[in-house]
């Protein structure tokens, strides 16, 4: 289960650094065309960066879930860390509860992508549905990855066993 993690931590890594490079030449190239009278730029520069920015940073969700540097209390850490028994079950609710955040990301991103037919978006043969569809791809890709979490947490030995 650990060679999965690392596997969906360097996929998910690799395909929101492209994303972010696609958007960073895409908005590079925009500028250069508009100093060039003739051309002026992409019409679909803006959105096009965007929906790359937001479907980088939903592919990260997969890197935060499995290396557990989502956002924590730090009180309930410190009292969880001072009871071997306290701090699994803290582990366990924590990441039960991720999996079923991004199970209900899924299903809404799904209800949301199969809702929206209109054809609003100015990049060519678009529609909002399409667009909306890395909610469910990165819900489902992010519920794996919490999984793969909960499995390990659920067979990983005690403290005197092997570090995460």
């Amino acid at each position: 289960m650990k060679k999965l993690q690392n596997a969906l931590d360097k996929g998910s890594t690799l395909i929101a650094a492209v994303m972010c490079a696609a958007m960073m030449i895409i908005l590079f190239a925009n500028v250069v065309l508009r100093l060039i009278p003739a051309v002026g730029g992409f019409k679909w520069y803006m959105e096009g960066s965007q929906y790359l920015n937001v479907w980088s940073m939903m592919i990260v969700g997969i890197c935060i879930t499995v290396k557990g540097t989502h956002l924590h209390v730090e009180l309930v850490d410190a009292v969880a860390a001072k009871n071997p028994i306290l701090k699994k079950l803290h582990k366990l609710v924590t990441s039960a509860f991720i999996f079923l955040f991004y199970v209900m990301v899924t299903y809404s991103g799904w209800q949301l992508s199969t809702k929206a037919k209109q054809a609003v978006s100015t990049m060519p043969q678009f529609r909002m549905g399409q667009v909306y569809v890395i909610f469910v791809i990165a819900g489902v890709l992010c519920a794996l990855s919490a999984l793969v979490d909960l499995i390990v947490c659920i067979t990983e030995k005690p403290e005197g066993g092997a570090e995460k």
